[in-house]
């Protein structure tokens, strides 16, 4: 019984997790940039894929994906079809 509660408990923590991407020498200000990118059946089909060289025209950044509380809850409410993430580009 606690084997199975402490897997069901690693899987809700899991909720808000992020990936980061450095490019060049990565962000050197404070400024932002953030976009939604759209999935479909739990990422099988992506639409609005944000084109990073017409949103910025630097060489060093930062790119962060990741799947806010907001976005997971979505996801679940509608079963995995919707599943939205939430890019933020740092330059």
């Amino acid at each position: 019984m606690k084997k199975l509660l402490f897997i069901s408990l690693l899987f809700l923590f899991t909720s808000c997790y992020t990936t980061r991407f450095v490019v060049g020498e990565g962000a050197k200000g404070n400024n932002e940039i953030r976009l939604k990118q759209t999935h479909l059946v739990n990422g099988l089909i992506s639409f609005d894929i944000p084109e990073l060289k017409q949103i910025i025209e630097k060489e060093d950044y930062t790119i962060i994906t990741k799947h806010s509380f907001i976005d997971l809850a979505l996801n679940s409410f509608t079963f995995g079809i919707y599943t939205p993430t939430t890019v933020i580009i740092r330059h």
